[in-house]
């Protein structure tokens, strides 16, 4: 089970608390325990207001991944901004990101998630001077010797953000130890609703191959859920069960089987992370991709 693709959840879903491993001080850190108990293999923890978790805490939540094979990934500060052209909130958020990378390091996280940030007057100058601003950190983690993981720098759900495909792309040929974060609900809604059927994704996936690949195609890390937008993008995150919002996972995870890819794919589904990622794990088993 779990050759090709790997499952879970972003953040700690209202379910949790409802069982025995949310009893007691520290409950968040057995989160991998109940990751596994449901039959997923995947958390992405949330570092939504900052990274301040306790590194020994840190190295707890470390060993319980290790005892239970849970592939974990770190989303950094939401407020980190590299587009900006003020050098202390540039600084600020470089010194935080680099705290969550540091945390992530210890627990043996595989990807540091990243908001890019918002254009400027300019699309194009706003992709050059987040690259320019997150060099450092790069420089900075090779001098720590973190080379084993990656910052995802993910798409957009706003029009106004940095952050369409075309930009993580960019910043992905640009950066070292970059890869890409696929949020396809964002993607859905910052293009006003593309994402109905096989044609996008597959534009999508012969993109990252073409420019970054096939091994970033084939282990790609993704945020899938439904979405409801406005004509400036993302609106708010709808639950699993909603089908008459989109994205809906049958076509995208069609293609994962038909471009055998072994992607991280992290429910961000609204309070029902936990039974979207489950939802999709029964669709894979019925066409025969687990």
């Amino acid at each position: 089970m779990f050759h090709q693709v790997r499952l879970g959840t972003s953040g700690i879903p209202p379910n949790f608390w409802k069982t025995n491993f949310s009893k007691g001080k520290d409950s968040r850190l057995n989160m991998p325990f109940w990751i596994r108990d449901i039959g997923l293999n995947a958390y992405e923890v949330l570092y939504t207001y900052g990274a301040r978790m306790k590194e020994e805490k840190a190295l707890i939540l470390k060993e319980n991944v290790k005892k239970t094979n849970i592939w974990l990934t770190v989303h950094a500060a939401y407020y980190v901004v590299l587009t900006s052209q003020i050098d202390t909130s540039v600084n600020n958020s470089q010194k935080e990101l680099l705290k969550a990378v540091k945390l992530a390091n210890l627990m043996d996280a595989h990807n540091v998630v990243l908001h890019p940030g918002y254009y400027n007057d300019n699309p194009e100058r706003s992709l050059n001077i987040f690259i320019k601003n997150l060099k450092p950190v790069i420089k900075e983690m090779k001098d720590l010797s973190i080379t084993n993981l990656t910052i995802s720098p993910e798409v957009g759900g706003k029009k106004s953000q940095l952050g369409s495909l075309n930009d993580i792309i960019s910043i992905c040929e640009s950066v070292e130890l970059t890869s890409p974060c696929i949020d396809f609900a964002h993607l859905h809604a910052r293009e006003g609703g593309s994402l109905t059927n096989e044609k996008k994704y597959r534009e999508v996936f012969d993109e990252i191959e073409k420019r970054l690949g096939i091994d970033t195609l084939k282990k790609l890390h993704c945020h899938f859920y439904p979405v409801d937008f406005t004509d400036k993008g993302e609106k708010v995150h709808k639950a699993y069960n909603e089908k008459d919002y989109f994205p809906q996972p049958e076509p995208f995870l069609n293609l994962i089987k038909e471009y055998k890819m072994k992607p991280t794919i992290i429910s961000e589904s609204r309070d029902s992370q936990d039974l979207a990622a489950k939802d999709m794990k029964m669709y894979l088993e019925k066409i025969n991709y687990l």
